[in-house]
């Protein structure tokens, strides 16, 4: 089930895939996928499960046609680090979307460090930020110094928010965040961590709890 907001007096609804669509826009927004890090960390030596990367782009590709979406902005950390041939997967992918028409847009962040060469022959917008009408702004990270008239919808810290079971039972779960004039998205990748967002009149959180997306009062 999803959540409605009214931002601005546009209608958005915040998915329990972890991702926001903007329904008169159709357009979908995701953040923070990191793709290639399972991969990265195995190069690393580390012990990391095997990630099918086809799954993940499988995640994506599932909702873009549940939505009929035409328009998919990644708020950065697209690809996690260096390259590695999970990059030319996802570029095969990307290339098959944008042929069907879908236009695809990267907001860069701070994990999207591949050399200008992995990005020829891609079809997708690469820029710092993506403006929506003249107040809501996309990006990565929040832009300091924003005018109060601008509302921002960003990634980065891959929100979470504890919920108490009760019999001091509790869960850490991914949340969308929403503050004055910023919305933060839950990050889309699996495999990605948290970052608790503390519970205070200011914050309203929204976890994600199975197929639902609830807000915390």
């Amino acid at each position: 089930m999803n959540k409605q907001i009214l931002i601005n007096g546009i209608r958005m609804q915040m998915l329990p895939e972890r991702a926001l669509y903007v329904p008169e826009q159709q357009l979908l927004v995701i953040a923070d996928w990191h793709l290639g890090k399972l991969q990265h960390f195995r190069s690393e030596g580390l012990f990391t499960p095997a990630m099918e990367i086809y799954s993940e782009l499988s995640r994506l590709e599932v909702l873009i046609d549940k939505l009929q979406a035409q328009r998919v902005i990644f708020l950065g950390d697209l690809f996690h680090s260096r390259w590695n041939s999970d990059w030319d997967v996802f570029k095969e992918f990307a290339n098959q979307l944008a042929a069907k028409g879908l236009l695809l847009t990267l907001t860069k962040g701070n994990h999207d460090i591949l050399e200008e060469k992995h990005f020829s022959n891609l079809s997708m917008e690469i820029c710092d930020q993506f403006t929506l009408g003249e107040t809501i702004i996309f990006s990565h990270q929040p832009i300091k110094d924003a005018p109060d008239s601008w509302f921002q919808v960003v990634g980065h810290v891959h929100p979470g928010c504890r919920v108490d079971l009760g019999a001091r039972q509790t869960l850490n779960l991914p949340c969308f965040f929403l503050e004055r004039q910023r919305l933060t998205l839950p990050a889309f990748g699996i495999y990605t961590g948290l970052m608790r967002i503390a519970r205070c009149a200011e914050h309203r959180l929204f976890p994600i709890v199975h197929d639902s997306v609830l807000e915390l009062r």
